[in-house]
């Protein structure tokens, strides 16, 4: 009983902070406004809009993104953005959205955390206040002020570092935890799930090291492999199917990475919250004093703490980088994301020296250090989040120092209301983002995406009516007479095109494509109408339900084995 009240009190501290820091935003009313909020508030949409209506087109976008018909969503955490599409349905208007999407990432970021911390043999006392400290840093406030998606992955890797920290204290492998923990985190960001694989390798390279029975430890990870590509069937395979395809316009290639350190434009990502900066530092110290008086997870925690805080700075040779194009240090973009992992053992080692450090002697200076930590980090988050609500409602026009904005409205008191509006598409008609992301790139194409993507897609946009009817993407549009025209749609290798009730392809020079795959076709003269499909192909069913199966297998596995060892607790 006394175990049962003790999860509760721990339970209704974490929920509480968590609901500790959007309260601001719900008494103000204020909305904030990111680089990257139309581009995720469209993946949402669609989903949201094919949830509603019954209406499911797993790979091309028919409700977002201009109803363009793009691939996006398949690319990028398809089951995760029809989670977020229920939960944009439930919250009814894009502002209770924000809210309700910023609680349930504060909540999976603590109780993340805490368990990461317990895992690490960290003291309850330390390990609830450190975890609500974990909310106030950028990590997880990148959703609130950028909207971010980095946040939701620094949410997860916590509760998936738990079998990496397991193998190293208990010297053991649970292989359907290990895959269910890379899958989770696969399933909802990439590029989160990279740096994880890499975190991985000074853990499982010592532990194999250390290890009495090497060779069963490797037959384990293997295991993991398998189920993860198991569980993850619906990436990768979607992946390759499409990018053989398809030559795809993958996202920027940033010439500037040196400059998007957290020493350079990047530094917010430091000093948020301020004690973090304090912890660094410290850390910095006594890794170097007492390094070997570490415990071995303790200084592989530190190891991967000092890479990445070398990965996230401008030390590293980021200009030789891109100089020599060297492609697999290219995608990670902005060098401020490697510092998630450094917020993440920044947390878990100032945690293990506290809980270490925490007697009768100076439990009030542990006591009031982590109160100062918690308390600094809350008010520094809330307070710039409060100038970030008052900038929203009282300037007249908050979104104009976004770029790469099209804005088909001048009213900007219009475009304030319809984030408070039912009408969840009202923002994404009245303002859209030229973002080429997974175009296909015709003719040789390497530049100017932008621009075409605004030309093709959304300047032409008001001349077609667009409607979503048996899972397909209908245009309809009137001519005076019979021309050639570009619809303002994207048409990829297994992109099906019917025009006037006939299948039309490119082999009779039926139509042609522009250089970002908008079909150029015969219109006749009066009412034309194109219906928009995507041909998944017989292969991607079986493909799901290997994923539905694998995923319920392995749930119900982890289930039964954790209500066993309550059971016999009892």
């Amino acid at each position: 009983m006394k175990s049962f009240q003790k999860h509760l009190l721990v339970a209704g501290c974490l929920i509480s902070f968590s609901i500790l820091l959007v309260l601001p935003q719900y008494f103000s009313g204020g909305i904030i406004l990111g680089p990257d909020f139309l581009f995720h508030y469209n993946r949402f949409y669609d989903t949201a809009m094919q949830i509603k209506n019954g209406n499911f087109q797993y790979f091309i976008s028919t409700y977002g993104f201009q109803q363009s018909g793009r691939i996006v969503n398949a690319l990028y955490g398809p089951i995760f953005a029809y989670l977020q599409g229920i939960l944009l349905l439930l919250s009814r208007t894009w502002y209770n959205y924000q809210i309700f999407s910023r609680l349930v990432l504060n909540m999976i970021a603590s109780f993340s955390m805490y368990y990461l911390m317990r895992t690490a043999r960290i003291k309850t006392r330390v390990a609830v206040p450190m975890a609500c400290f974990y909310l106030t840093t950028f990590s997880i406030q990148d959703w609130t002020f950028r909207q971010g998606f980095t946040s939701w992955g620094a949410a997860i890797i916590p509760l998936a570092l738990i079998p990496a920290f397991k193998y190293i204290t208990d010297h053991k492998i649970n292989s359907i935890q290990l895959a269910l923990c890379v899958s989770l985190l696969l399933q909802i960001h990439v590029l989160s799930t990279i740096l994880l694989v890499i975190t991985y390798i000074p853990f499982f390279t010592y532990g194999l090291l250390k290890s009495s029975t090497p060779k069963k430890d490797i037959f384990k990870i293997c295991i993991a492999i398998f189920i993860f590509l198991l569980l993850t069937m619906n990436i990768w395979t979607v992946l390759l199917a499409i990018s053989h395809s398809n030559n795809l316009v993958l996202p920027f290639i940033n010439k500037q990475m040196y400059s998007y350190s957290v020493t350079e434009i990047g530094c917010y990502w430091l000093f948020t919250s301020l004690p973090l900066m304090a912890i660094i530092v410290f850390l910095l110290y006594l890794s170097i004093k007492k390094w070997h008086s570490h415990t071995p997870l303790a200084k592989i925690c530190s190891i991967n703490f000092f890479i990445f805080s070398l990965l996230s700075t401008s030390i590293f040779p980021w200009y030789l980088i891109i100089k020599y194009q060297i492609k697999p240090l290219e995608i990670f973009q902005f060098p401020f994301r490697f510092f998630v992992i450094v917020t993440i053992f920044a947390c878990v080692l100032f945690a293990h020296f506290l809980s270490n450090h925490l007697s009768r002697s100076n439990n009030n200076k542990i006591y009031g250090v982590l109160s100062l930590v918690v308390l600094v980090g809350l008010f520094q988050t809330t307070t710039f989040a409060n100038k970030k609500y008052e900038y929203w409602m009282t300037n007249s026009s908050p979104l104009k120092n976004l770029g790469m904005l099209v804005f088909n409205s001048k009213n900007d008191k219009k475009i304030h209301n319809s984030l408070y509006s039912t009408d969840l598409n009202s923002i994404l008609e009245l303002v859209q983002k030229k973002t080429p992301d997974y175009l296909p790139s015709y003719h040789n194409n390497t530049k100017k995406n932008y621009k075409l993507y605004n030309r093709y897609i959304i300047s032409a946009n008001s001349h077609f009516i667009k409607s979503v009817h048996n899972n397909s993407l209908v245009i309809i549009w009137y001519a005076k007479k019979r021309k050639m025209i570009s619809v303002p749609v994207i048409k990829y290798r297994n992109t099906k095109l019917i025009l006037n009730g006939h299948k039309i392809t490119g082999k009779k020079n039926q139509y042609h494509l522009t250089k970002i795959g908008t079909p150029i076709v015969s219109q006749k003269k009066g009412r034309n109408k194109l219906v928009i499909s995507y041909n998944i192909g017989n292969w991607f069913l079986p493909v799901m339900y290997i994923v539905i199966i694998t995923w319920f297998s392995c749930l119900t596995y982890i289930g039964w084995k954790f209500f066993r060892k309550l059971k016999n607790r009892q």
